[in-house]
């Protein structure tokens, strides 16, 4: 049995899919295995996965799942130690899963592993500055659900996670359509600490096709996924780390995203939360008070 278990979803990527998957076959750790799904593609992305023969364990959706539930179909496959995340318009650089699994070993609280990376555009060439509106993540080994709280910190593709707490987490929420791996970590981190190979190890790729472009649903999912944060605070406050500040920030940006979108009374009840948790948050205070001021002066300010 291997070690690792990649996770590849595939759909409709036949332009960056070989080069993905050489990626994946060129490691100079080889204790793996590919389980690609394509999820009901209408190019020739099927065709090009079947190319591989035996290297590769090739499942097609019929019909299309979706990107989470796909994962979820993969990791039910996966009986490895490890299972990675790989999107089929990314890359790997050689050394990237040695790197990992050796994070992995040295750790055995780890639940995930990331690495650090570079963006490129779709012929590959790399990219400066903050293409898709953040740097690549850089968030160090340790107890980091504090930080991902604040935001997603790593980047999907970077993804090395344990397979038996991903599993027991109940893997991916099928109803996310673009943040279900931010999900996804904070419930893995919830369960163990953080690995890091600060190495530029993972290639995003930037194109127009990007599902984190879905501003909109991403709003609505961002909602979603902090509204359970907030669920959840009496027992995230148990966790190691500075989790009153991490908290207050959420309920936070929760109550900006509830007055973004039409509900200045819930969101004054989330700066209130705010300051509770942290009452030298000035940024809470002033936020409160825009709650008064008419909805197209908040879009325009928050």
């Amino acid at each position: 049995m291997p070690r690792v278990s990649v996770l590849l979803p595939s759909y409709n990527h036949e332009r960056f899919l070989r080069e993905c998957v050489e990626s994946i076959l060129s490691q100079t750790y080889q204790d793996f295995e590919v389980i690609a799904i394509d999820d009901g593609s209408q190019d020739g992305s099927v065709e090009i996965l079947r190319t591989y023969g035996d290297r590769l364990k090739v499942y097609v959706n019929e019909p299309n799942l979706g990107t989470y539930a796909t994962l979820n179909r993969a990791l039910s496959m996966a009986e490895s130690e490890y299972s990675a995340v790989m999107n089929s318009d990314d890359v790997w650089k050689p050394a990237k899963l040695m790197k990992q699994v050796e994070a992995m070993d040295a750790d055995p609280m780890a639940a995930i592993c990331h690495t650090f990376g570079q963006f490129i555009d779709q012929n590959g060439a790399p990219l400066t500055g903050r293409p898709m509106g953040f740097e690549f993540p850089r968030t160090p080994a340790g107890r980091a659900l504090p930080r991902f709280l604040l935001s997603n910190c790593a980047i999907a593709s970077s993804i090395l996670m344990r397979t038996s707490i991903a599993k027991s987490i109940g893997g991916f929420d099928e109803t996310f359509r673009t943040l279900g791996d931010w999900d996804m970590w904070l419930r893995m981190l919830e369960n163990g600490t953080l690995a890091f190979v600060d190495e530029p190890l993972t290639l995003y790729r930037v194109h127009r096709a990007n599902t984190i472009y879905a501003t909109d649903i991403a709003r609505q999912e961002e909602i979603r996924i902090r509204e359970g944060i907030s669920e959840r605070a009496p027992e995230l406050l148990k966790h190691p780390g500075s989790m009153r500040e991490a908290l207050a920030h959420n309920s936070a940006c929760l109550g900006s995203l509830y007055s973004i979108t039409g509900r200045p009374r819930d969101a004054r009840k989330q700066f209130i939360e705010s300051l509770r948790l942290n009452p030298k948050r000035m940024k809470s205070v002033i936020r409160f008070f825009m709650t008064f001021l008419p909805l197209a002066v908040r879009k325009k300010t928050l």
